[in-house]
């Protein structure tokens, strides 16, 4: 369970964030990726050309279960943003194609290769329609001799399977799904994702949801009888509070309509954070283990990238321009907050 969203009333400023929600601990940390790193997708081991470049775009991001090049949410100097959102309905091969053709690369290793070549969401569109994806298991994933740590033994034949939410520094906002092994692209006007069912379900769903308004509903005649509101918030009555992907959506999508203006950036990432609490999800709340390990907010224009725990009041502020990551350099590893 995750949630993106990006406050698209703010017109003046491009700012998004995201929940990353799962029932295993990810043990994520930041990666610092500066520009220039030689980097391959997983080996196909057959005769299709296994994918391989260079980064011409530095990135931070955030890994997971210890694979450094795992990248499942990140931002790129250029503003650029994709996050990975679990998504049940994907298909896409768990083995790679075999006949000699190019551009073959595993899913787990998209998120750092765009980061690292694209600049805007049309550049992403472009990127994907040249080339073939599969999406390889954790056994395939794990390339060290070693054996795979015992946290990942129970998931060794799975293969992630997520939609992309992708923001840009000029307002661009595209959610990719992999159905039936075809790229779908649908442009994100409300700047909203979260998981199953698919994009255009949830955008379906919305219309049960009209009525939802931040205005105060008005006092009622009803056959005489005077009838006023509770108390403040009348005109959001009916907005759905549990934690489930639909509702989640419902509430991300009100949030962003009414964050209409921002004084400066800091009360943006700062009502990012406050948009998140809403659909976070706490420890314990969900008897399937899945939590909220961690928030991130994504400033596009200055591109920052700042970063919070569950277990910690800190937030880390990851400014790319102070990292260097737009000259060549080694990749770093930074934790996230802890206290």
């Amino acid at each position: 369970m995750c949630t993106d969203i990006r406050l698209v009333r703010l017109t003046d400023r491009h700012i998004s964030g995201r929940t990353l929600d799962f029932g295993y601990d990810v043990q994520s940390r930041v990666q610092v990726v500066p520009r220039g790193q030689r980097q391959s997708a997983v080996t196909t081991n057959t005769a299709a050309q296994t994918m391989t470049w260079s980064n011409d775009l530095g990135y931070v991001g955030m890994d997971a279960f210890g694979f450094e090049w795992a990248i499942c949410d990140g931002l790129n100097e250029a503003g650029l943003s994709i996050g990975t959102l679990w998504l049940p309905e994907t298909t896409l091969p768990t083995s790679p194609p075999t006949d000699s053709g190019p551009g073959v690369i595993d899913f787990v290793h998209l998120a750092g290769w765009i980061l690292g070549t694209c600049r805007t969401v049309d550049d992403v569109r472009t990127a994907l329609a040249s080339v073939r994806i599969w999406n390889a298991p954790i056994k395939r994933l794990w390339q060290s001799t070693d054996p795979l740590p015992k946290n990942l033994i129970p998931l060794a034949d799975y293969a992630f399977t997520e939609h992309l939410s992708i923001h840009d520094a000029s307002g661009g906002d595209l959610v990719v799904e992999f159905i039936d092994g075809t790229a779908v692209f649908h442009d994100n006007k409300i700047g909203v994702l979260t998981n199953s069912p698919t994009y255009d379900w949830h955008t379906t769903n919305l219309r049960n949801y009209v009525g939802l308004t931040n205005v105060e509903d008005k006092p009622l005649n009803l056959m005489g009888m005077p009838v006023t509101p509770t108390g403040n918030g009348s005109g959001l009555l009916g907005m759905p509070g549990d934690v489930t992907p639909a509702s989640r959506f419902i509430r991300a999508t009100v949030l962003t309509e009414v964050a209409t203006s921002a004084k400066d950036t800091r009360d943006a990432i700062n009502q990012t954070f406050h948009s998140l609490d809403l659909v976070s999800v706490p420890r314990f709340l969900a008897a399937s283990g899945d939590y909220t390990q961690w928030y991130v907010a994504r400033d596009h224009d200055d591109p920052t990238y700042y970063v919070r725990s569950y277990d910690s009041w800190r937030t880390d502020v990851h400014r790319l321009a102070d990292l260097n990551v737009n000259k060549p350099g080694a990749t770093s590893s930074l934790s996230l907050p802890t206290q």
